[in-house]
């Protein structure tokens, strides 16, 4: 484990503008930055990240934490990988700690470092093989043929897989792994009899990548034709890789793509890597696989606008224009650029040089509905019914898009190419987004239906006093630092009422366990401050903590010329806890008014009862007065 102290200078140098920022773009807005949230589906941005708490939020899907919290819930991270990822770009060497965490270091957990440790394991050995004697010979030639520089290479981690049956098998032996981890990881198979095999023989390898640069997978490409055996073999899916939300290159890419507010996408692994060496480096690859939803949000995270390169086959083309369709409905703004019958990205790229090529791209990029167009109109003639086909196409695509100025924009253009009323074609998108909606209703209702049918147990999980209590903990996160009389804070407050009213014990765990931590923090003569919540060891409490330090609004500037004294809810704060207080009185004693009624009701001597009724006398009356202070309007019970 690593040391608490590593820990926190990793804490103390990490910027969570640098860290979110190299996932999503980012823009000014006041003292924070605003952003679109990578964890769920939005059109106007409502990620905020504060620089000066080192927190973000996302007034969205209400997701928030620190640095190493949006790590892990981005990429699927330990805690302990998050700080060793953070340390290693930060450059910070960290201390080892005996002390293993049990909640951090789950089963679940060390099955996912373990295939990671296999993936790694495996990539470097393929790098290792290309320069042997017959990586030399067989892979490096090839990435030579193909024009690949060593820097190219390098940077994508390419490598070679020998020829032999247990090559890696062997070397995983060799060096005491568990085999099984191997097998999960798809590298190799195991037999009925028991013995192991590899999975990618004689083929160079390209390691497929996640956006943190984790190898997750592989694929490798034939060197020797073999009927029996296909051109490319990908790694099969795993608890590490889920290829429907991958995409080849993009860890290399993302800076690009976000840089420059476009991605090209592309199918092939040399038609990336290619590319990338031209001084292309926007561009991404499918992964082998159709293009997909999952493959659509992961580049939306970086830009709105993909640029689709498609080889020089017509009919191809016409088979993977779904992909089109896809993209339109996550809301993309899409172009596309075909190349010359019998050429593709990386051939047509070697032909006419980086320069030419560049052009070429810029020259014959056209609008999605210009190049589908074009392309479904090739065998049309004059043939109304293939023409009266092709319009049905292009408004099947054109009903995707989800704004509907654009549609209305497209609906125009449309009718100009086609020579068709454009009041008709607007009638169509609108039947075809009707129908559309009305299907999705229908699926809707079904899973309401379904649902109601099923019996589930609804438990009560609020109340009054949870309200108050996390309340309590919102100003002692916010404020406790803060002073609340002369010579005492916030928090010395809260725990003199706690310590002299012994009825106020928290309920809620993880608030009992806030008091407790701030409690310790003091009595060992600590300081302590937000960055004592935000950078807390407990997931829970840090993420608590970035929800309450973030504001929805910011005050402009201009109020203050105003001359108005404009309060913020945070500075209000001792108001705020005093009226916290009698509330949280109020609710204890109210509680004690039920139980001892109940108690009362139950008991069947004359006297014992009078005493339940005295008591009961009491406290309404302590209820009552509460209540005055606060000016609520009293429920006798």
């Amino acid at each position: 484990m690593i040391a608490r102290q590593s820990i926190d200078d990793v804490l103390n140098v990490a910027q969570i503008e640098d860290v979110v920022g190299e996932y999503i773009a980012l823009k000014k807005r006041g003292a924070n930055l605003l952003g679109r949230c990578p964890f769920h589906d939005e059109k106007t941005p409502s990620f905020t990240v504060s620089p000066t708490k080192g927190i973000y939020k996302c007034f969205g899907c209400g997701k928030a934490g620190n640095s190493v919290s949006f790590l892990m819930e981005h990429d699927s991270l330990s805690f302990t990988d998050a700080i060793r990822k953070l340390a290693q770009k930060y450059n910070i060497t960290l201390q080892e700690d005996s002390v293993q965490n049990k909640e951090e270091y789950n089963e679940q957990q060390q099955r996912k470092e373990s295939l990671y440790t296999a993936l790694l394991f495996a990539k470097n050995y393929f790098v290792e093989q290309l320069t042997s004697d017959e990586g030399r010979l067989v892979g490096d030639s090839y990435f030579r043929e193909r024009g690949f520089t060593q820097q190219t290479i390098d940077l994508f981690e390419l490598g070679y897989s020998p020829q032999g049956w247990e090559s890696l098998v062997n070397e995983a032996k060799k060096n005491q792994f568990n085999l099984d981890f191997f097998v999960d990881a798809g590298l190799i198979k195991k037999k009925e009899d028991g013995h192991y095999f590899d999975m990618f023989r004689h083929r160079v390898i390209f390691p497929i990548h996640d956006l943190t640069g984790r190898v997750i997978a592989f694929g490798g490409r034939q060197l020797v034709k073999d009927d029996k055996s296909p051109k490319y073999l990908n790694s099969p899916e795993t608890e590490v890789y889920h290829k429907s939300h991958v995409l080849y290159g993009i860890f290399q890419a993302k800076k690009s793509i976000r840089n420059l507010n476009n991605c090209y996408l592309v199918e092939g692994y040399t038609d990336v890597t290619s590319l990338y060496q031209s001084g292309i480096e926007n561009v991404v690859a499918s992964s082998g696989t159709s293009l997909t939803e999952g493959q659509i949000k992961l580049i939306k995270r970086f830009t709105d606008n993909v640029t689709v390169l498609y080889d020089g086959d017509a009919a191809g083309i016409k088979a993977s224009l779904r992909g089109i369709d896809l993209l339109l409905e996550q809301g993309m703004n899409v172009r596309c650029v075909s190349f010359p019958e019998g050429e593709d990205p990386d051939s047509y790229c070697k032909q006419l040089g980086s320069k030419e090529f560049k052009l070429y791209l810029d020259n014959q990029s056209e609008d999605f509905i210009f190049f589908k167009t074009n392309l479904l109109m090739q065998t049309v003639g004059n043939d109304p019914i293939k023409k009266t086909e092709v319009v049905k196409n292009l408004l099947v695509s054109i009903s995707l898009i989800p704004d509907a100025l654009k549609r209305a924009v497209y609906a125009k253009e449309c009718s100009k190419l086609l020579e068709t009323d454009e009041r008709l074609l607007l009638v169509e998108i609108s039947k075809l987004r009707k129908n559309k909606s009305h299907i999705e209703s229908q699926i809707i209702d079904k899973e309401i239906t379904d649902l109601l049918k099923t019996d589930v147990k609804i438990e009560q999980s609020y109340s009054s006093t949870q309200e108050q209590e996390k309340n309590l903990i919102r100003l002692l996160i916010q404020s406790g630092h803060k002073k609340f009389m002369e010579e005492a804070t916030v928090a010395d407050f809260v725990f003199k009422e706690l310590r002299e009213d012994e009825g106020l014990e928290l309920e809620h765990p993880i608030y009992k366990q806030i008091i407790e931590d701030v409690k310790d923090q003091m009595d060992k003569e600590f300081i302590f401050d937000e960055q004592f919540f935000v950078n807390h060891h407990n997931t829970e409490v840090r993420t608590m903590a970035a929800d309450f330090l973030t504001e929805k609004y910011e005050l402009s500037p201009h109020w203050g010329e105003s001359g108005l004294n404009i309060k913020t809810e945070r500075e209000n704060y001792v108001r705020d806890l005093q009226s916290l207080f009698l509330f949280l009185k109020k609710s204890k004693i109210e509680q004690m008014i039920k139980e001892n009624l109940e108690e009362m009701l139950k008991e069947e001597i004359a006297e014992e009862k009078d005493k339940y009724l005295h008591f009961h006398i009491q406290l309404i009356a302590v209820r009552d007065d509460i209540s005055k202070i606060l000016g609520t309007v009293i429920n006798y019970i």
